[in-house]
């Protein structure tokens, strides 16, 4: 956990340069454009593997409970975190664009987890049953 906001600050320093290349429109607000887009895909990559692990769940309903729970913690958390790792951007115009960056990277760091819960699911001590 600890290397968690170095890793992520390390990721946010490089994401602006690779999405401004990857992003037709170099304006602010195309690069904001692309961000959201970031993000917005980022987060239905998350929603996927999150539907597979509730379908894996569907007959143990006090583990999908906790992974309800679980979630709805983690967009907290990651919300918080965004808003915190780029707060000295905050009323800038590069805020959005930093914002939503932050919030896809976040997000694919918690979809590469659940996918490892995906994969783990024929090990003991597994949370999600084998398939």
């Amino acid at each position: 956990m600890r290397l968690l906001g170095p890793m992520l600050f390390a990721c946010l320093a490089f994401a602006p340069a690779a999405l401004a290349y990857d992003c037709a429109d170099q304006t602010q607000p195309g690069l904001d454009q692309c961000a959201d887009a970031a993000f917005k895909r980022a987060d239905a990559a998350l929603n996927g593997v999150y539907r597979e692990i509730t379908r894996s769940l569907k007959d143990d309903p006090k583990t999908t409970k906790l992974l309800v729970a679980t979630q709805k913690a983690w967009i907290a958390f990651r919300d918080s975190e965004c808003a915190f790792s780029v707060s000295a951007n905050e009323g800038g115009s590069i805020y959005p664009m930093v914002y939503s960056l932050c919030l896809a990277e976040v997000t694919k760091a918690r979809t590469k987890r659940l996918e490892a819960y995906l994969k783990c699911a024929d090990d003991t001590g597994c949370p999600v049953s084998g398939q």
